[in-house]
């Protein structure tokens, strides 16, 4: 069977392992990836570069079509789910071929996402096994089957719902990422390999996808991890053709046992080599932790803090406080690890002096990036729970979300009514500004009240970034050079798409 995925904004790891998976159990799989650079929230958007050099949803669905696919599948996230569809509803137009939906915004709440018509079936949870069923029993009107756990079925009547399968416990018993499914259709990307170690996280903050899994797999254990030697296996091949300069451990949490980092270490030191980031959280770093990443190579750390508010944090269900922070903040420095921190604006009951207290706290650390996000409810969240039950969010607020109207994206904006909004965009100008600004600068800023004078625009962040990658922070430059090879990636599809259309030319995929 032929299996076209369809994706959009960012290299997605989830793509990659279902496409290894199928191919590993005979199928054929291709990619119509749209990187939409200025529409998919992925930092770089601006509406007008995307009216005019985006391809339009009519332009992918043809590409998909043209492929002759048995299958079409795609992985939607809530700011790309809008957009999904409209390809989905495009490609139904054109062919009778079945199409699933998998990813986060519909797996939490599947029997909402297959009400619309040009779906006919939603995967919830690990995808794997799910697909491969549906793919093998596809047919030219829909699937054949509607018994497949993890998977809701679209019906004439009522949605068919069913319960999901074991998580898969031995992670080293699935193939390698297919990595080449991505990288053929976006050379640049390889420039910073995407991986993960472990699926699943050990907490359960409010906001996170995560929150629920209690609830979805009640017993299961929550984190299981590879190998190193599995790991190892997956890297050392993509190293050899010299192209990779830096890795990215998507792992929501990657520093969660001395034990397997100490082995990790050791073997990436003298195997790989090179530069990598991952992420980290004020609970799951020690010395001898930070001791280890500093041994391996780290050339960047990204912290969860979030808020440095205690209050806050048990609010959204968690763990943390200050002085953790602190700890976490300068066990990292002691070992000349560079990090950055993610923070959050507009958490609940959070408002301007939580921000300002949060910038003095960090003008005293001094991190190398602030990543500030937009508190953003998602479907499938406790935290969409509580907005609700709350009156943070109306009945009417939480139909949008669910249809995929969560705003521009978190790095943007939120999706929720903040109070002193305008202030509150103003702050966020001053977090990205920060490590730009001499010690000083900031308590003087928001002092004197003069950081009300900043403007709040989508552009000035981008700015700082650029001007961080410039000044010669190592891991903001590759950071910036992976999103300008997507940028690339995506004016040159946009090109070839209008092109074609006016008949002027014909330009190979690989230009």
């Amino acid at each position: 069977m032929r299996v076209a995925f369809v994706s959009a904004g960012l290299e997605h790891l989830g793509v990659e392992a279902l496409s290894a998976y199928l191919r590993a159990h005979g199928h054929e799989t291709s990619l119509v990836y749209e990187p939409r650079p200025f529409s998919a929230g992925s930092g770089t958007d601006a509406r007008f570069l995307a009216r005019l050099l985006e391809p339009s949803v009519e332009d992918t669905a043809a590409r998909v079509v043209a492929s002759k696919p048995d299958v079409v599948a795609f992985t939607s996230y809530s700011v790309t789910q809008r957009w999904s569809v409209e390809v989905a509803r495009a490609i139904k137009r054109s062919r009778r071929v079945p199409i699933v939906f998998g990813g986060p915004h519909v797996g939490a709440a599947p029997d909402r996402a297959v009400r619309e018509e040009s779906i006919d079936a939603v995967v919830e949870g690990e995808g794997e096994g799910a697909l491969l069923d549906l793919v093998e029993c596809a047919a030219p009107g829909g699937f054949g089957r509607r018994d497949i756990p993890n998977v809701t079925m679209r019906g004439k009547l009522v949605p068919s719902r069913n319960p999901p399968r074991p998580l898969v416990q031995n992670i080293d018993e699935l193939p390698f990422a297919d990595k080449s499914i991505f990288y053929d259709e976006a050379p640049g990307l390889e420039r910073e390999y995407y991986v993960v170690s472990r699926r699943g996280c050990p907490f359960r903050c409010s906001f996170c996808e995560y929150s629920t899994f209690p609830k979805q797999y009640p017993g299961e254990k929550p984190v299981r991890r590879r190998s190193v030697d599995h790991l190892m296996r997956e890297l050392a091949p993509w190293m050899a053709r010299g192209r990779m300069k830096k890795i990215f451990f998507w792992d929501a949490i990657f520093t969660l046992d001395n034990r397997w980092m100490a082995e990790f270490a050791e073997r990436y030191r003298t195997e790989i080599g090179i530069p990598f980031e991952c992420y980290t959280h004020p609970h799951a770093m020690n010395r001898e932790m930070a001791s280890l990443l500093a041994r391996a190579g780290c050339g960047m750390v990204r912290v969860g803090v979030q808020t440095v508010n205690s209050d806050t944090l048990s609010q959204v269900d968690r763990r943390g406080d200050e002085g953790r922070v602190r700890s976490t903040l300068r066990q990292l420095a002691d070992h000349g690890i560079p990090y950055s921190v993610d923070h959050i604006v507009g958490l609940p009951g959070e408002g301007p002096a939580d921000q300002r207290a949060a910038l003095r706290f960090y003008d005293e650390v001094r991190p190398s990036r602030i990543v500030t996000h937009w508190m953003t409810y998602f479907p499938g969240t406790t935290a969409l729970d509580h907005a609700r039950e709350q009156g943070v969010l109306t009945d009417d607020d939480v139909e949008k979300i669910l249809e995929g109207d969560v705003g521009p994206g978190y790095m943007y904006d939120g999706n929720a009514r903040y109070r002193e909004y305008d202030e509150l965009k103003q702050l966020v100008a001053v977090f990205d500004l920060l490590p730009l600004l001499p010690r000083g600068a900031v308590e003087w800023l928001l002092s004197s009240g003069l950081y009300r004078k900043l403007p709040a625009s989508a552009p000035l962040r981008q700015l700082a970034v650029l001007a961080l990658a410039i000044k010669g922070e190592p891991a903001t430059r590759e950071r910036v050079r992976h999103i300008f090879a997507t940028v690339v990636a995506g004016v040159g599809d946009g090109v070839r798409a209008r092109l074609s259309r006016r008949g002027t030319a014909t330009i190979p995929a690989s230009a």
